[in-house]
């Protein structure tokens, strides 16, 4: 209870500054609420582009997810020190952080420039940056796997990548969980992409709001 009231008083003295306890605000949000709401409808016409573009962002994140794992199934046994030395370990880890520093639409950015525009960059830019996440889930992963049955298959003989694909079939329920967690956050994100011209549903609302 102590900790939610904490919580509270951060809040509000956070959200004074943005305006965000004015009432002279709530009221002006509530008047444009009900000029809005007599405006909804549905533009029939409309409705097919929505579909294909919304087709079009669910592939751009199922193959961000798809080519993200696979680099990050590589990359993070490359940044686990169980797998291999500590200083390998501190460069991939390096890299991951890297990758993950970079917001999303910074990377669709980049590959509109590089591609053009379209689903390919959003694609790309996907990828990339899902594979930064995945390979700081993976390692983890990796990590948390039991020291006992860690050294038994060290004692078998597996180093390196077989270790960690041996280590990988262990713990396929977190991993699986992770790649669907990216999935639904990628699909949100790929939305967001088309705003910069990534392809995607979002490519379309930006078109129509302008």
């Amino acid at each position: 209870m102590r900790l939610i009231m904490i919580m509270l008083v951060i809040t509000l003295i956070l959200s004074y500054p943005l305006g965000l306890i004015d009432i002279g605000v709530w009221a002006k949000v509530g008047v444009n609420i009900a000029k809005f709401l007599p405006e909804l409808g549905v533009r029939w016409d409309l409705v097919g582009d929505a579909l294909i573009a919304s087709y079009e962002t669910l592939i751009i994140s199922l193959l961000g997810v798809s080519g993200g794992t696979l680099i990050a199934y590589i990359l993070a046994p490359l940044a686990s020190p169980l797998i291999v030395p500590p200083r390998v370990a501190l460069v991939g880890r390096m890299t991951a952080n890297a990758i993950r520093t970079v917001p999303a639409i910074l990377w669709a950015i980049l590959f509109v420039i590089l591609v053009g525009p379209g689903p390919k960059a959003g694609a790309l830019a996907l990828i990339i940056y899902t594979s930064g996440y995945l390979a700081k889930f993976f390692y983890e992963s990796l990590e948390a796997i039991s020291r006992e049955h860690y050294d038994s298959l060290r004692v078998i003989g597996l180093r390196g990548l077989p270790l960690a694909f041996a280590l990988y079939s262990h713990a396929k329920r977190y991993i699986i969980s992770n790649v669907l967690f990216m999935l639904e956050y990628n699909v949100r994100t790929a939305t967001i992409l088309g705003f910069v011209g990534a392809g995607g549903i979002g490519y379309y609302i930006m078109n129509y709001l302008g």
